[in-house]
């Protein structure tokens, strides 16, 4: 048996014991406070697969059963149970199993839920449906019954536990742009394990007090290159202050915070790490609007890495899968993130498109020319594990 932690977005843990190295029978899961590890619940989980190597992109099949809090009664929540159990689930190693024959069509990742235990009860399956963890598919069951299934895709694109509403359509006009009034950012806007990278990742919305960590960064050259904002610390200031000020974009920090063991605890070690500043806009209003089809819940971004440590296409592939992962989670109806990186910025731009990225076409700027990068929901299979 193997042990395998997994941090949630509140900071609580899952800890999962599994067998090797093939995960096929029982996995135990608990559900803890790490600082003080007061246990939540706990359930078990039986994977079951036709694939002799389990995960398979189709076959697997999730029953889980013995949900019970820590003083033995009944777990009350059965689609935090399913929403933990499918965090590691969608965090085991991706399937890889090549067609058969060379252009055959090719499955998405996929679970089935088997109907018993947890989810024999109608209405656990149905709170499941409405929070998004599953979808209902016709199967050749003999009762005609539907067949419960969580698709990777769809995982990575509901805010479950926190769910968010999306804000009422009221449409305004802002420089001869009609769109739709923008709510304010929260302060905290993302935070997720990586367990690949064995780090958390987090977004907050900028500070005044950033300006000597993002004036550092301003005066790279690498960085001056591109954005074009060196100078003194009062001019940094000023920027982060317009940014602010803006209701179509926001400026962001984002940090990277170690998992650790500590007393034979594995825990967040309570040291974030900001690493580089982005900027979430809405391109409707913004500059970008002007020169392509933008739609009402397009979300763009501009990113700078500034911190030499976290550079590197594994960090690459967490921090832009996580900005990502913001954007399709924060407005269900944003539909489309774009990029407009500088065309000569061709290490970026092959980052993009391994993310799923395409390119629309050139853009040519006042201040420089850019090549309009788009992903869509539909194409984007989720952040990097």
């Amino acid at each position: 048996m193997a042990t395998s932690t997994l941090f949630l977005s509140d900071s609580s843990q899952i800890t999962t014991v599994s067998p090797i190295p093939n995960i096929t029978g029982l996995s135990f899961f608990s559900h803890l406070h790490p600082p003080t590890r007061q246990h939540y619940s706990k359930w078990t989980v039986s994977l079951t697969s036709s694939f002799a190597s389990p995960p398979s992109l189709s076959t697997d099949v999730l029953t889980i059963t013995d949900a019970v809090t820590s003083d033995g009664a009944p777990h009350p929540d059965p689609v935090f149970v399913l929403y933990a159990t499918l965090s590691w689930y969608f965090h085991l190693p991706t399937p890889t199993h090549p067609p058969t024959q060379p252009g055959a069509p090719q499955k998405e990742w996929a679970v089935n839920l088997d109907r018993s235990g947890l989810f024999a009860r109608e209405e656990a399956l149905a709170a499941a449906e409405q929070a998004g963890l599953i979808l209902l598919f016709e199967s050749a069951q003999p009762d005609g019954s539907l067949l419960p299934r969580a698709m990777k895709r769809a995982f990575w694109q509901i805010s479950y536990p926190f769910m968010k509403l999306p804000s009422p359509v009221v449409y305004t006009v802002s420089q001869g742009v009609r769109h739709p009034i923008r709510p304010r950012p929260a302060r905290n806007l993302y935070r997720r394990h990586v367990p690949s990278l064995n780090a958390i990742l987090t977004f907050r919305l900028a500070r005044l007090d950033d300006a000597p960590l993002v004036n550092r960064w301003m005066n790279m050259p690498r960085v001056s290159a591109f954005w074009g904002e060196s100078g003194p610390i009062a001019k940094t200031v000023d920027f982060l202050q317009r940014g602010l000020e803006k209701r179509h974009s926001f400026p962001v920090i984002g940090s990277w915070e170690e998992v650790v063991v500590r007393d034979g605890r594995v825990v967040e070690s309570g040291n974030e790490e900001p690493f580089g500043y982005f900027e979430v806009y809405w391109v409707r209003e913004d500059p970008l609007g002007r020169y392509c089809d933008a739609q009402d819940w397009e979300r763009g971004l501009h990113v700078l890495v500034g911190e030499e440590r976290f550079r590197g296409s594994q960090r690459v592939r967490g921090w832009l899968g996580g900005l990502c992962h913001y954007c399709f989670c924060d407005d269900p109806r944003t539909m489309r993130v774009s990029l407009e990186p500088r065309v000569d910025n061709e290490r970026f731009i092959q980052y993009l498109h391994q993310e799923g990225f395409y390119k629309e076409k050139d853009v040519t700027f006042p201040h420089k020319q850019a090549a309009l990068m788009r992903l869509t929901r539909e194409a984007w299979s989720g952040p990097a594990a």
